[in-house]
């Protein structure tokens, strides 16, 4: 049964997540912010679930929560990014992407096996958003999309890894969620307002 101490590390991206959500709100980064916002209150729960001893009875709330917030979340990550070229989004561009989240939250409440397949899909739309945005150089595209692709790489490598144990596995699994709160703000704030 996994022991108190894997509260700290949910407890690390619930603090860096309010600072990211405030820093995104300041700048009208809403999608981002909420999305954000979404994987924090996951955290959230894995916070109450392992710093209070309630492991089993908020198991299923905290699987759910991360699976079907997990991939909402994604989504808004993404139409932020892929927002950014754009400017303003307004009429049918707005609609189109609350549809498309709204879309992605029913459609994991109704078919949880979706929910990977639905973050997967996000998280390659927002990386190769990342690349997009300008006519930069190939450095800087190759930049921004491993900035993106850190979740990818975590979760495909840190998670459940076989190499690490389980405890080194959780731990950094969530400090690299941090890092990558950090750095899609920071990507945000010194690319998307830049003029390179």
């Amino acid at each position: 049964m996994p022991a108190p101490h894997y509260a700290l590390s949910e407890a690390l991206i619930v603090l860096v997540g309010v600072w990211s959500v405030l820093q995104m709100a300041r700048r009208g980064m809403r999608f981002g912010a909420l999305g954000i916002s979404i994987f924090s209150v996951a955290a959230g729960i894995g916070v109450i679930r392992f710093g209070l001893g309630r492991i089993e009875e908020l198991a299923p709330v905290h699987q759910a929560f991360s699976q079907v917030g997990g991939a909402t979340a994604m989504a808004l990550v993404a139409m932020q990014l892929v927002m950014v070229p754009v400017k303003s989004w307004t009429g049918w561009r707005l609609s189109v992407a609350i549809a498309l989240a709204v879309a992605t939250l029913v459609s994991g409440m109704i078919a949880r096996e979706a929910t990977m397949p639905l973050f997967t899909a996000w998280l390659l739309i927002a990386i190769v958003a990342s690349t997009i945005w300008s006519a930069s150089g190939v450095v800087q595209r190759l930049l921004r999309a491993s900035v993106v692709a850190i979740f990818l790489a975590n979760v495909l490598f840190v998670r459940q890894s076989s190499i690490l144990s389980a405890d080194t596995s959780w731990h950094l699994f969530h400090i690299l969620i941090a890092v990558w709160f950090v750095g899609i703000w920071w990507l945000l704030e010194k690319q998307a307002f830049s003029t390179d």
